[in-house]
């Protein structure tokens, strides 16, 4: 049996560092999966990978890159699934959203894959008049026709737009609620929100409308809510560059599962969107 999972992602959501920490523990056999094949480029990573193996945490993906990367991994039941994502610059995924177009690469890769995993950092969501974070009161009035840099597009807004776009570009039938497409939630940099809750309690509180959305058009079966912290700690300290370059960067991160079970070992997220 061949899977195909497709990672969905927007600038600084983590996606490159992720990718990058799951090949250091497929490499350095720290997982449950394996790869089945030889992967036959890692130049999308390979500036990550030096980047992480100093203790550096890897700048933005090149906006002119237009890669193709993925991984031919395998689980010890022997089920093959291709990781795969098929822009790797995050603002191609923003260009989806602004322009409502989906090129041939992106659109074989929504037809083909039926596990969606769609990574959200809340610590950089921008909630620019958003009416579900909003308090309304005389302070703080809502002004029709007010022409400000308040009145933009929220993000929560634009992740619900994505979704959309990617049901429409599937085939979607909206009268039906969503069972064949399994999505995962993974709210990455878990380690910057600095809570106890759940995953889902956290997109709860702090993406509601985006939460109703998923959840309306989704059957329960079909979805989960993971936490991600690739890197476990922000590398901006003497002592933390040192532990990565002594350790290996294939030594650290976690997942919070949706019942708020943490594990150190990353490469199960695929295992759990599976």
């Amino acid at each position: 049996m061949n899977k195909q999972l497709l990672i969905i992602g927007r600038p600084r959501s983590s996606k490159t560092v992720f990718l990058t920490q799951f090949y250091s523990r497929l490499q350095k056999k720290k997982s449950k999966l394996i790869l089945y094949k030889t992967v036959d480029d890692l130049s999308p990573i390979s500036g990550a990978r030096e980047a992480l193996a100093n203790g550096d945490e890897p700048g933005p993906t090149n906006t002119q890159k237009s890669e193709y990367f993925y991984l031919p991994i395998q689980t010890n039941e022997g089920v093959q699934i291709d990781l795969r994502c098929p822009e790797y610059a995050g603002e191609q995924v923003n260009n989806i959203v602004e322009t409502r177009e989906v090129d041939k690469t992106w659109t074989d890769a929504i037809r083909t894959s039926d596990n969606w995993i769609f990574f959200i950092r809340l610590n950089g969501i921008n909630h620019s008049f958003d009416i579900s974070v909003m308090e309304i009161s005389k302070e703080n009035p809502i002004i029709k026709g007010e022409s400000t840099d308040n009145n933009s597009l929220s993000d929560q807004s634009s992740l619900i737009e994505l979704l959309q776009l990617l049901l429409h570009h599937k085939g979607y039938n909206y009268h039906l609620r969503n069972a064949k497409i399994k999505l995962t939630i993974v709210l990455t940099c878990w380690d910057e929100l600095n809570t106890n809750d759940k995953p889902k309690d956290i997109l709860q509180s702090r993406l509601p409308l985006l939460l109703n959305f998923i959840v309306t058009n989704w059957d329960n079966k079909c979805l989960k809510f993971i936490g991600l912290s690739a890197l476990e700690f922000p590398l901006n300290t003497v002592e933390n560059k040192e532990k990565y370059q002594i350790e290996g960067p294939e030594s650290f991160g976690y997942i919070i599962k949706e019942d708020g079970e943490k594990t150190n070992d990353i490469t199960e997220l695929i295992l759990e969107a599976l």
